[in-house]
């Protein structure tokens, strides 16, 4: 008797009792919260947001850095902050520290709200927003530290039945010409167990998919570049596009590139997503000009052309976050610093500088800083625990 009772969680209020409590509302009340939901709308169309998770290392290996190659000494410390265009620093949004369960970290998923963490031994799923996070049960077809590890993944929502999935691939040689995926359903119906395993996708890619990049996701879509030429038999050479697969029917496709993209730009091209519902390629076209297409990806299927939407004035090549009509002007990104380009006076300005900007909660700067992983946000209360 002298244990403390736990205590219940409410139970989901079912589509019907939802909508009688809203007809039995004023309607100033209903009006007032659509005016709301309209703000915060206009809100980021004229200020995007982003989430912000700076990745530090534990110590610098002098090696590492001589011959380029990626760490193994990554903090177990994973930190998420907002931060919104115009604002002068970020506000901390969640953490949490794993240990030392991993020494990798790798690019990381953003799908509504939710935050995919690829490691070398697990791969983890953050909604910031609930401060919830879950593990992923381990593989046995991918060994994520092993010599045949793949860390080719992606995480997206299957429109067909509301849940999201995470995605990762494998190879069935040694030689990796041979590649396959499987799939792992996140469900928040914990007495089902089959939900929460991982099972192969019937049919294997028409060619591989490169072996260290993290999938982007779009209306029940996911993309991936392909295997580099070396990586793969000169035989199988795939053709110019991007590796998708339908989350719904879970087949694979080709996507070709836009037809008037040069060919010489070889892999020299950057590609995003906007919105959540449009795939964003961007590749210089001489010195001085970068071109950013976009291509709609709608519920219906991959059946519209590439659209070429700007040619910008800028040396490099840069991350498109946000093009007009949600922001004022193109939103880029370039290693540790976003920018705005001003289409009318053709002018690229900084608007952060994230390794010298202030963090909530952050007293001095990172120590032994690496990179910072950066995503158009928008907070969700999906429960994924």
């Amino acid at each position: 008797m002298g244990g403390k009772r736990k205590k219940r969680l409410p139970p989901d209020l079912m589509e019907e009792v939802v909508v009688d409590i809203l007809l039995r509302l004023p309607v100033k009340d209903l009006v007032r919260f659509k005016a709301q939901l309209g703000y915060s709308a206009t809100k980021w169309e004229r200020d995007p947001c982003f989430i912000i998770s700076p990745q530090t290392l534990d110590f610098v290996d002098p090696e590492d850095e001589e011959q380029g190659r990626w760490p193994t000494a990554f903090c177990n410390h994973i930190r998420f902050y907002q931060w919104r265009q115009g604002n002068k620093a970020a506000t901390f949004v969640h953490a949490k520290h794993y240990g030392c369960l991993f020494n990798e970290l790798h690019f990381f998923a953003h799908c509504d709200g939710l935050v995919l963490v690829p490691t070398d031994t697990r791969i983890y799923v953050f909604n910031p927003a609930t401060r919830d996070a879950i593990k992923l049960p381990d593989s046995r077809r991918n060994n994520l530290g092993g010599r045949r590890r793949c860390s080719c993944v992606g995480l997206g929502l299957d429109p067909r039945t509301g849940k999201y999935k995470v995605v990762q691939a494998f190879y069935w040689s040694r030689d990796h010409s041979c590649m396959g995926m499987e799939v792992c359903t996140i469900a928040d119906d914990k007495n089902n167990g089959m939900m929460w395993s991982w099972r192969d996708i019937r049919d294997d890619p028409p060619y591989p998919a490169y072996r260290c990049q993290t999938g982007l996701s779009i209306n029940g879509y996911m993309f991936w570049r392909f295997a580099k030429p070396k990586q793969i038999d000169d035989e199988q050479q795939p053709p110019r596009g991007l590796l998708h697969l339908s989350l719904a029917h879970e087949e694979f496709g080709i996507t070709g590139l836009p037809d008037d993209l040069d060919p010489a730009v070889g892999r020299n091209f950057l590609f995003d997503v906007l919105r959540g519902q449009e795939l964003c390629l961007a590749a210089r076209t001489n010195e001085t000009v970068m071109t950013i297409w976009t291509l709609p990806v709608l519920d219906e299927g991959l059946n519209l052309p590439w659209e070429r939407r700007y040619n910008i004035n800028v040396y490099g090549l840069f991350h498109p976050m946000a093009l007009p009509p949600c922001s004022s002007g193109i939103i880029l990104l370039q290693a540790k610093t976003i920018y705005r380009y001003d289409l009318a006076t053709r002018k690229l300005t900084k608007l952060c500088e994230m390794d010298n900007m202030r963090y909530q909660g952050l007293r001095g700067g990172w120590e032994n800083l690496f990179a910072f992983e950066v995503k158009p946000y928008t907070e969700s209360l999906v429960r994924i625990s």
